[in-house]
Order: C-alpha cells, then sequence, then structure tokens
C-alpha cells in the first residue's frame, strides 16, 4: 500500500510539474510579445511590435496610405469651405481656420510615426523598470523567477521537510531555477511529495495556465490592433478639417489604450506572484479544508484579475480601447468553439457516412452516431445470393466476362448503401461470384460446395 500511494502521489507531482513547465514555457512568449523580454533580429535587439512597425512592407503600406490620406484631406479642405460659405453663425468657419486645420493635420501625418515609436520604447523601459522592481528575484539573481519553483513553494509550505535554518534560501533557489522543481529526486530532498497540497497546486497552476494563454492571446490582438490603427492614422488624420479632429482623438484615445492597458497585465501578473504567497501561510478557519477552498477562491481570483487588468488601466488613461478585450476575447474563444464543434460534428458524420454509407446515415438520425456506427457493422450491405448447385462449369465461365465488367458497378452500389464497411463485407463473396459464381451480372454470392455423393 505504501508503494501504491507513493506511486499515486507521485503521479500528482508529474501532473503538477508537467503543468507548471507549460506555464514557464509560456511565461517567456508571453514576455517577449509584452515587449518586456526584448528579441534578437539579426544581432539587433528589439521589441517584437516596433520591429513589425519598422518592417519595410509596414512602412511601403504607411506611406502609401498617407499618400491617400493627403489627397482626401485636400479634398476635406475644399468641402470644409464649400460647408462654410453656406453655414450661418456659429457654424460658420474662416478660410484661414480651416487652412490653418489643415496645415495641423499635414504636421500631424509627419510626427505620429516618431511619437507611436517614441511612446512605445518608453513605455516598454518603464514597463521593465517596474517589472523588475515588482520582482524581488530579478534584482537579486539577475535571473527571472520560475513559476513552476513559486508554486511548489506556495502548495510546499506545510510539507517542508529540509533544514529549517536554510528554507528560505531553499526556497529562493527553487523559485530562481538552481534548484530544479522538475526534477522529482531533488524535490523530494526538500519537501515530503504526499504531504504537498496538489489541490491548490494543481488548480493553481490550470487557473494560471488559462491565465497565461489568454494574455499571450491579449498580447497578439494587441500587436495586430496597433499596427493596424498605425497604418490608418492619415486617414482620421485627415478628416481634421471637418470634424474637428473628432475622429483623430478617438483614434488617439484607442492607441493609448491599446499600447499601456496591455501593460496592466504585467504589473497584475506581479502583484498576484506576491500575494498568493502570502495567503498560503494565512489560516483562515484552523481548517484544512476550508482553507484550501479559500486559497483556491484567491488563487482564480486573482488570476481573473490578471486578464482584466488591461481594463482598470485602460479607464485609468481616460480610454474605453481596451475595456472590452478580455470580453471579446472570451467571446471568440467561445465562437471558435462552437465552430470547432460544428466542424468536428460535421467530420463525424462525413466519416461516418464513408464508414457506413446509407445505413450510418438512415440510423445517425435516429439513435446518434454511436447507433449509426453499430447499424454500419451489424446491418447486411445486401442479400447474399445463393448459387445454383446444377450449374455446370461451361455455363459459369460463359458468364465471367459480364461479371466481371459489373463488379465496380456493384461495389459502388456497396458503398453507397453501405460504405466502405458494406465494400469490405461483400468483396469476398464478389470475388467468388466473378470466379465461380453462377449469374449474369455481379451479385454478393455464397457458393455451395457440391457435397460428394457415395
Amino acid at each position: 500500500m505504501d508503494w501504491l500511494t507513493d506511486w499515486f502521489f507521485d503521479l500528482l507531482y508529474s501532473i503538477q510539474k508537467s503543468v507548471c513547465y507549460i506555464i514557464d514555457f509560456i511565461k517567456d512568449i508571453f514576455y517577449t510579445l509584452s515587449g518586456v523580454e526584448p528579441i534578437n533580429i539579426n544581432g539587433t535587439e528589439t521589441d517584437i511590435l516596433s520591429n513589425f512597425l519598422l518592417s519595410d512592407v509596414v512602412k511601403k503600406s504607411f506611406l502609401i496610405i498617407m499618400l491617400i490620406a493627403v489627397a482626401l484631406l485636400v479634398v476635406f479642405v475644399l468641402v470644409a469651405i464649400i460647408r462654410s460659405e453656406y453655414a450661418h453663425g456659429e457654424n460658420k468657419k474662416s478660410k484661414g481656420a480651416i487652412l490653418a486645420k489643415a496645415c495641423h493635420s499635414f504636421i500631424i501625418f509627419l510626427i505620429v510615426p516618431f511619437v507611436l515609436l517614441a511612446g512605445i520604447a518608453l513605455s516598454n523601459t518603464v514597463v521593465r523598470a517596474v517589472n523588475q522592481s515588482m520582482n524581488p528575484y530579478i534584482t537579486e539573481t539577475g535571473t527571472d523567477a520560475k513559476i513552476g519553483g513559486q508554486i511548489l513553494v506556495t502548495c510546499g509550505y506545510y510539507a517542508y521537510i529540509g533544514d529549517e535554518a536554510e528554507r528560505e534560501e531553499i526556497e529562493r533557489m527553487f523559485i530562481t531555477g538552481e534548484l530544479d522543481y522538475t526534477n522529482m529526486d531533488v524535490v523530494s530532498q526538500y519537501y515530503k511529495i504526499r504531504d504537498l497540497d496538489f489541490f491548490v497546486g494543481i488548480i493553481g497552476g490550470l487557473a494560471i495556465l488559462i491565465m497565461f494563454v489568454m494574455s499571450a492571446i491579449s498580447f497578439i490582438q494587441r500587436i495586430f490592433d496597433i499596427i493596424l490603427l498605425f497604418l490608418v492614422s492619415p486617414i482620421s488624420v485627415s478628416t481634421i478639417p471637418t470634424d474637428d479632429g473628432v475622429r483623430f482623438k478617438q483614434w488617439k484615445e484607442m492607441l493609448i489604450g491599446k499600447v499601456l492597458s496591455a501593460y496592466g497585465i504585467i504589473l497584475a501578473m506581479n502583484l498576484f506572484f506576491i500575494i498568493i504567497p502570502q495567503v498560503q501561510q494565512i489560516s483562515f478557519f484552523n481548517d484544512a479544508f476550508k482553507d484550501g477552498i479559500v486559497k483556491i477562491l484567491f488563487i482564480i481570483g486573482g488570476a481573473f484579475a490578471v486578464t482584466k487588468a488591461n481594463l482598470v488601466i485602460a479607464n485609468l488613461t481616460g480610454s474605453q480601447a481596451g475595456g472590452n478585450e478580455t470580453r471579446e476575447l472570451i467571446a471568440n474563444m467561445r465562437t471558435g468553439t462552437h465552430i470547432t464543434r460544428t466542424v468536428g460534428t460535421t467530420a463525424l458524420a462525413l466519416g461516418g457516412a464513408v464508414l457506413g454509407g446509407k445505413h450510418f446515415v438512415d440510423e445517425n438520425k435516429s439513435n446518434g452516431f454511436t447507433g449509426g456506427v453499430k447499424s454500419s457493422f451489424k446491418t447486411p450491405v445486401s442479400k447474399a445470393v445463393e448459387s445454383n448447385e446444377n450449374t455446370t462449369k461451361t455455363a459459369r465461365y460463359a458468364k465471367m466476362p459480364t461479371r466481371i465488367a459489373s463488379m465496380p458497378l456493384g461495389v459502388m452500389k456497396d458503398l453507397v448503401s453501405g460504405g466502405l464497411v458494406g465494400v469490405g463485407k461483400n468483396f469476398i463473396p464478389r470475388m467468388n461470384n466473378v470466379i465461380k459464381g453462377d449469374t449474369v451480372f455481379n451479385h454478393a454470392q455464397v457458393i455451395k460446395k457440391k457435397t460428394k455423393k457415395d
């Protein structure tokens, strides 16, 4: 029994460390997508968003759109002048004011790319500094913390069996990666595996994994959105003479929200790993089960707080651009799930139809996919024809050419009525019919053996 229970707890820790390994892998992707960690391209370190914005394709596209926007600016200036001629009172604008706005728009054309790139570089620098200041292990060792090690330390608060005097140092080494949390032999030297809080470790790890996946997708969406806003910026600027900059103001708020709101996820994530270890050390009810429930609620609530941090920063900057990103992401995931389910159901139905033919289709309508598959294997494809014992060899051989020629048609008939299963069922009987049969056309025929007379 000891061997069995040890194996069971080792299995649980294997699941936990696998989840944590995936989390640490996604975290590296997450930091790269957010711009906190630079990427190396042809020997030059840069963030991924600036690399896309400065790519030749994007710059060429921006130049073309800007030329179009300049032409539109001329048109909008003419429209504004014509409109002012027929306007009265406060709505009437002088031609000088309209031309001044046109010059203002042209200047904005030129400075938007530089301001955008400078803003991204500045925000990346600030967030990188804040991230390091909120993570003490980066400050002390120069290496990033391992989330898997943090989860091990959190769920192993009451399972530590090492020297208490060295506990703080051991925990730091697991968190910084100096001790490998994926190596069970190393872990078992300092923690009793069966006493680990797997409820917190596995459930919490899965919650964090979902959090990181959603955050990574949000950052990918952010990259596309910012590039799109960058490309269409000349169009919004060109409308300033006609709408007094209303559309440009909307564009500016959306861009600020996209650039800054996503960084809230990084700050909230660091806050998550500051608070959760402290929660693990608190005894709320002096009851292990109740305390475990509270700690799980903290983990799940903290994970949701991280995914919604962009909303907080977006509201703080006065922009609603990032407010619905998480909701839209969940809606997109739900839509993707529905599409995947529909495609999967359709693929299964088509596969079943190919496998079982008409038998599957008829049974699938009333008893579902399982009933259709059972019907495909159980229902006979067609009634076999029995051979005539009195037929001579000459008569059988004379009809063989027509049986050979009509066999493909018979196979097609089996495919329609019984699918591939039907073809397989009737293939041997049809071959027997070709070689030993007595019919004019090919059938699934059971050849009776002649009995020897005494």
